[in-house]
């Protein structure tokens, strides 16, 4: 079955060919933290309300996760490759939260599947 399944004011998302796939993006400048983004993806993936599953931070610490990305986010993206320069969409971090693996990437996509 195919179906775009695209979190409720995110304005980002693809055909992802399956309904065992949730794909947001996180608005870095908006008022939810990036642990919010993930737990309501994992939230919407599994077809639960989202203080039915698990706190994140028996799984990863929140406030990592967001520092770890958030001044990648902030960065303007460089071409060439040259030293130094910081191209944001390559990084990402890979955990199972909830019965799901969760893909975050550092321009802030969130990927959540089935386990």
């Amino acid at each position: 079955m195919d179906e775009t399944r695209v979190l409720p004011g995110n304005d980002v998302g693809w055909n992802t060919g399956t309904a065992d796939e949730v794909v947001a993006r996180h608005d870095w400048s908006g008022r939810d933290t990036l642990a919010v983004t993930v737990v309501t993806a994992a939230a919407q993936l599994r077809d639960v309300d989202a203080v039915d599953l698990p706190p994140l931070s028996e799984t990863i610490d929140p406030d990592a996760l967001c520092q770890l990305f958030a001044p990648l986010a902030r960065a303007p993206a460089t071409d060439g490759g040259t030293r130094g320069s910081v191209v944001p969409s390559r990084g990402r971090i890979g955990f199972r939260y909830a019965a799901c693996d969760v893909t975050v990437w550092a321009d802030g996509t969130v990927i959540v599947k089935s386990a």
